[in-house]
């Protein structure tokens, strides 16, 4: 069974458990904190091991939760570590900006709840982490990245940084950015771009390309 980390406000304990539910239905399980961790002395180390061991950190944004230290930590450290993150909107409210950044679900509106969505999102990134987490990438240059000038690898770099993916298959960028770059396009631009991507290629030996990391 899928495991996904969900980070709230306890004052979203409701929401929490309505989740939790609609999850299990799905055949998808949710850790989450119900509070005996933090009073203690490792609670960090709790939190870190249980979404590092997580397919996706689901954040559910609220007031409460934008005001909470805890909630911050727990999604900013998914990030460092690579773990994809799903915001859900609960409510209108202040938004850091790196997730503001990334594409949200509305489940601020009562009777549509994207309850679906949300289950095709970790499907999709569960199928997406399996097909290329193995990668096999030659070492990145020294140079830092850099936002490239091309069209094309200004659209790639910005569903991956959306998505909060590290890497993607040529056949994935083709089915998202554009139906009719070729193997061969792609991989000239990369070669032009060497300080924002780099080649990759997947378990399956798909060919892909993978996000400079300095």
């Amino acid at each position: 069974m899928s495991v996904v980390f969900l980070s709230y406000a306890h004052r979203d304990h409701h929401f929490a458990d309505l989740l939790a539910l609609k999850m299990k239905d799905a055949g998808i399980d949710v850790w989450r904190d119900n509070g005996s961790l933090r009073p203690g002395r490792d609670w960090r180390r709790g939190i870190e091991h249980a979404i590092s061991n997580s397919v996706a950190v689901v954040v559910a944004i609220s007031k409460s939760s934008s005001e909470s230290s805890y909630c911050t930590f727990e999604w900013s450290y998914a990030l460092g570590n690579g773990r994809d993150l799903i915001p859900l909107k609960l409510e209108e409210c202040a938004v850091h900006p790196r997730l503001a950044s990334i594409q949200h679900l509305d489940f601020s509106i009562i009777g549509a709840l994207p309850w679906e969505t949300l289950v095709e999102s970790i499907r999709e990134i569960e199928t997406n982490v399996q097909r290329e987490q193995d990668l096999d990438v030659p070492a990145p240059s020294p140079a830092g990245p850099q936002e490239p000038t091309d069209t094309t690898a200004r659209a790639i770099l910005a569903y991956l940084n959306q998505r909060g993916y590290q890497a993607i298959s040529y056949e994935r960028v083709r089915q998202r950015i554009d139906a009719s770059l070729t193997d061969e396009r792609l991989n000239a631009l990369v070669l032009a771009n060497p300080t924002v991507f780099r080649q990759a290629r997947l378990k399956t030996r798909q060919p892909g390309l993978a996000k400079h990391q300095p």
